[in-house]
């Protein structure tokens, strides 16, 4: 593991073992209270351009998925600009959320761009549609530690987040 990745996941633990955005929810008093974790995020797309003088329009082929475009230099997407050219990726506002194993974690996702996003939680079974203007909420139980992928099916490969789940002890 780089020192970059450990730096960040042992962030990302800190600040789970701290509690953040944590919120307790009574439940019956011969249960113990169940920890749910509101994660907030957003489905945003990031928008470039470039003027054809200064940088010229990179033609090497983007991977597909729906996740990267580019519009060239007089496409119908520039208007028929000739003198500039455009990309743009779909993302979450964040790539890395974090949770304690025994937590309901509930996902709010916002959609800001493109008409909706499916989303897909393998790993927790979970399937849904983020529709733009629309804050859609997920809520799953997390069992066991691990790093878990959040992607959007819509929008791959750029499109995606992943749950670390500790133990938080």
């Amino acid at each position: 593991m780089s020192r970059r990745v450990a730096l960040l996941v042992a962030s990302a633990v800190a600040a789970v073992s701290a509690g953040a955005g944590l919120v307790m929810t009574a439940g019956d008093e011969a249960q113990a209270a169940v920890k749910v974790r509101q994660i907030y995020m957003s489905a945003v797309e990031w928008k470039g351009s470039a003027s054809v003088a200064k940088e010229p329009f990179p033609t090497s082929a983007l991977p597909g998925g729906g996740g990267y475009e580019k519009f060239a230099p007089g496409s119908e997407e520039m208007g028929g600009d000739q003198t500039k050219w455009a990309v743009e990726t779909y993302r979450f506002d964040t790539a890395l959320v974090a949770a304690c194993v025994g937590e309901k974690v509930v996902l709010n996702i916002f959609g800001v761009n493109a008409a909706h996003h499916d989303i897909n939680i393998p790993d927790f079974g979970k399937s849904f549609r983020v529709t733009r203007g629309v804050l859609s909420r997920v809520a799953f139980k997390v069992k066991k530690p691990g790093l878990y992928p959040i992607v959007c099916i819509t929008h791959q490969p750029s499109h995606r987040a992943d749950l670390l789940v500790s133990s938080c002890s």
